[in-house]
């Protein structure tokens, strides 16, 4: 049979291939009186970016039982003692009635004592943070029950681990976070004074300020013009959405990705942005983003030492606001109080309190935690819809238009802003807890054969996390196929208070590094540099040099090593428009010339060569 010339058209997609078998005109070909040619689709390849999420979450929740099953074996004696079902009945707190009589044989969930049960408990302590306040500030004796249900609160909501610190450190002031703000902005090269960072802690953490009157403040006070880079600096520092390419000119956005704000923003659109801009503007990204969460979190705390205290004190903030919300809506609108408080009507509508707090309790329709929870924003447009029905000059409906522009009406204990709080303000709380506890439970003070009490434990096992250079902790990962590295010393459990005598830490982060250092593609059996070597930085901005033309000829080698010299060495930030203003004002180009060769970005710079020559000097 003779051999027929034919080609093969495909088009490659990310979930699909088409093709087409054509003759050498390009007509269609027909065989067994169909046209060659069609469509197959397969599912599109994913990133492991999903399964990353789900297996860090997997083992972040086995760590945890892990940890409030210690937790659970030092107060099981004293709790068992006077009452042997306590455990039994918070395990199966989560089913619903009808299954837990079968489970427990008891309704409440945690007390079913003849004279205190679980409406006694919650009449005493609203929330879980009154419970805590009264544990800090009282040295009276308490029922075990309560303590650990106070430090099993804790445990599972430790904080953040962000502060690289020890946990019995302090907290970083506001003015600190501040002060580290402003140097990493003037270090690239914006315009700041340096002598108002008192001041500017101050405008941040005030309460009675709406975060647009912050940024109007805090311009004043620095002399900043508005609608410069500054100012837009100080826009998003304040919490306001602002424009991404107002600060790093450089960088060409997409219109979803050129607006932003840190109220309430998600970690992970966050993070995206570490694939969007450069290494450079990425921290000052992120140094915003560090002193809005440190006001953030001053004004979470306000002026108290501990947690409690202060969300105790937004909770009766909360209680004394709905009442007066309450007595305006009755006294103005009557007609919009069942819509507004108790969802008659209007099932779920965005801006009504129900929405707001996720909670029902009237009569008809109770319901908890099972509504589309709504943000601040629309309750905030809802309410001052139906202030402005109502005389102006009451007294109560000026205090809500004031407390709505300062954002500081009806306050919740639990916002996204919760994720601000680092472990050690947590484990301060803790700390202090556990001394007054020690008083009335003598197993607190019991000693172990490592020499440390069960209060000693109890907050390493709270403050302790597994450093990111260790990864899983056991060697199976490893021989497995898996991704593991650790080395250890001998098998076992690893714990906070035996982690170095279980695992060789010298030698596991020495493995670490290994395993993201590759080999070069060029050089057989050598490593490659790190992307943040002296030597390879250096390479790199002169690589960017040498692709500068003027008029479309390379400039001399004199030229590159003044632009290297004056611009590289001593700007941590360069952009087009430093390079293009050196070249005139020393008279290498005239305004006819062009420049070609460089991007509207530079994307290389010297930042190691500026972090240690802030260390060392010259």
């Amino acid at each position: 049979m003779a051999s027929t010339k034919y080609y093969l058209g495909l088009d490659m997609g990310t979930s699909s291939v088409g093709w087409a078998v054509t003759d050498e005109e390009y007509n269609l070909i027909r065989r067994k009186g169909k046209d060659l040619w069609g469509i197959r689709e397969f599912e599109e390849a994913k990133t492991a970016t999903e399964r990353r999420t789900h297996r860090v979450s997997r083992r972040r929740r086995q760590r945890q039982v892990v940890r409030i099953g210690f937790l659970k074996s030092y107060f099981a004696d004293a709790i068992n003692e006077i009452d042997p079902n306590f455990f039994a009945r918070l395990d199966n707190s989560k089913y619903k009635k009808l299954d837990k009589e079968d489970k427990s044989g008891k309704l409440n969930c945690y007390f079913n004592d003849k004279d205190f049960k679980d409406k006694d408990y919650f009449k005493r302590y609203p929330t879980i943070f009154h419970l805590r306040k009264e544990l800090l500030l009282s040295t009276e004796k308490h029922d075990p029950r309560l303590v650990y249900l106070a430090l099993l609160n804790m445990f599972k909501h430790r904080g953040n681990f962000l502060l690289d610190l020890n946990p019995e450190s302090e907290t970083p002031k506001l003015v600190d976070a501040v002060n580290a703000f402003i140097d990493q902005m003037n270090e690239n090269e914006f315009n700041f004074p340096t002598d108002k960072n008192n001041k500017i802690a101050e405008i941040l953490c005030n309460k009675k300020l709406s975060r647009s009157k912050k940024q109007e403040e805090l311009r004043d006070v620095l002399g900043i013009t508005k609608g410069t880079e500054e100012d837009t600096i100080l826009k998003a520092a304040c919490g306001l959405k602002f424009e991404l390419n107002r600060i790093f000119t450089e960088t060409e956005f997409e219109d979803n990705d050129n607006k932003f704000e840190f109220s309430g923003y998600e970690i992970e659109n966050f993070e995206k942005y570490q694939n969007i801009l450069n290494d450079e503007d990425f921290q000052i990204f992120d140094a915003i983003r560090n002193v809005y969460d440190a006001s953030l979190l001053a004004n979470i705390l306000k002026n108290y030492n501990f947690l409690s205290e202060a969300l105790v004190d937004s909770y009766e903030k909360h209680k004394a606001d709905l009442k007066v919300l309450k007595k305006v809506v009755i006294k103005y609108c009557p007609d919009e109080y069942d819509r507004f408080f108790r969802l008659e009507g209007s099932d779920e509508k965005a801006g009504t309190y129900t929405s707001y707090v996720n909670s029902n309790n009237s009569k008809n329709k109770k319901i908890h935690r099972s509504l589309k929870v709504r943000k601040y924003d629309e309750l905030k447009k809802t309410i001052k819809k139906i202030v402005e029905k109502c005389d102006s000059a009451d007294p109560d409906v000026v205090y809500i238009k004031n407390e709505l522009d300062c954002e500081t009406f009806l306050p919740k204990q639990r916002t996204s802003g919760n994720g601000t709080i680092p472990n050690q303000v947590h484990y301060k709380e803790m700390k202090q807890i556990l001394i007054n506890a020690t008083n009335y439970l003598p197993f607190l003070n019991d000693v172990d054969e490592s020499g440390l009490k069960v209060s000693d434990r109890i907050l390493k096992l709270f403050s302790f996390h597994i450093p990111y250079y260790i990864g899983p902790v056991t060697e199976r990962s490893a021989k497995n196929g898996g991704n593991g590295w650790v080395i250890r010393k001998v098998a076992g459990q690893v714990l906070p208070w035996n982690i170095k005598d279980k695992i060789d830490i010298d030698k596991t982060s020495e493995e670490f590094i290994k395993r993201l250092i590759r080999d070069c593609t060029y050089l057989t059996g050598k490593k490659v540099l790190p992307k943040g070597s002296l030597l390879y930085q250096k390479y790199m901005v002169l690589n960017e040099i040498n692709n500068i033309k003027i008029n479309d000829k390379r400039i001399e080698p004199k030229i590159k090593q003044e632009l290297y010299n004056e611009i590289f060495l001593k700007h941590t930030r360069v952009t087009r428009k430093k390079i293009v203003e050196y070249l005139a004002n020393n008279g290498y180009i005239n305004s006819e010339d062009e420049i070609s060769g460089i991007d509207k970005s530079i994307n290389t710079s010297l930042t190691s060569y500026h972090k240690f020559y802030a260390v060392f000097g010259e």
